[in-house]
């Protein structure tokens, strides 16, 4: 009896962690937490509840091996492998939190910073969104990075980031900039083809955040320079979310040409 109560307590507190980190989108969603909340605080709760799962499912097995109940043995193997996968990537994803540096904005070269364009601006603001700034700095509170700049802090782990250069013409990339954004399901918001800008909008599926993504393009010798920037439209730690956006597009371009 007690294997049972034991397994089911287990079950129990599985469901649990599962249903915390799935309503964390959703209520942010819907706006009864703010994201902090929904991706810091509920996900802790959700770690707890997974790693009681795990304890419990192993309280469970040793039970019923002593007790020779080999159908409680499964049921304790399933679950004490359950909660381990789960509990494994929500704390993945904690320690990355701490390696990965708190910025929201990422672009190929800081020192000739991407500059958004009036009616992109107008859009952030109007949503309310954090403001653009090329000279941003890690806010306190965060550690070994607080204070950086955020190219610097950008430089420690994504230092891969780098314009591109390529011999198509200027307006050749703009055009397979714009398919690239197409292609990865962003909504393009500027296609100046002749000026060698294109601008686009990234919504990330679980939490719908979305991502302001430009491309400029400039001729370079005989063939064409591409520069790219991705910033979040709410501040805060953006887990690589936007170096990840920034390669996305220049691998998407290469492909397109």
């Amino acid at each position: 009896m007690l294997r049972i109560v034991v397994l089911g307590l287990s079950l129990l507190l599985l469901v649990v962690g599962v249903a915390l980190l799935a309503l964390g989108p959703l209520f942010f969603r819907m706006r009864l937490v703010d994201l902090a909340t929904a991706m810091d605080g509920m996900q802790q709760v959700a770690l707890w509840s997974l790693i009681g799962a795990v304890g419990l499912g192993l309280v469970g097995l040793v039970l019923a091996f002593v007790g020779a109940k080999h159908r409680a043995g499964i049921v304790g193997v399933l679950l004490v492998a359950a909660s381990g996968m789960a509990a494994g990537g929500v704390y993945g994803r904690t320690v990355s939190r701490d390696d990965l540096p708190p910025i929201h904005d990422a672009q190929t070269d800081w020192s000739q910073p991407v500059a958004f364009t009036e009616a992109t601006l107008k859009a952030r603001a109007e949503s309310g969104a954090v403001r653009v700034r090329d000279d941003a700095l890690v806010p306190e509170g965060n550690g070994r990075w607080t204070g950086l700049p955020f190219s610097q802090a950008q430089a420690v782990v994504y230092g891969d980031i780098e314009p591109l250069v390529l011999t198509a013409s200027p307006a050749a990339v703009a055009e397979a900039a714009v398919r690239a954004a197409e292609r990865r399901g962003w909504r393009v918001t500027t296609r100046d083809i002749e000026g060698g800008v294109v601008e686009a909008v990234y919504r990330s599926p679980w939490y719908e955040l979305e991502h302001d993504v430009a491309v400029r393009v400039v001729a370079e010798g005989s063939g064409s320079r591409i520069d790219v920037r991705a910033t979040s439209r709410l501040p805060g730690h953006d887990m690589g979310a936007n170096a990840s956006l920034v390669k996305q597009m220049i691998d998407e371009i290469v492909m397109a040409l």
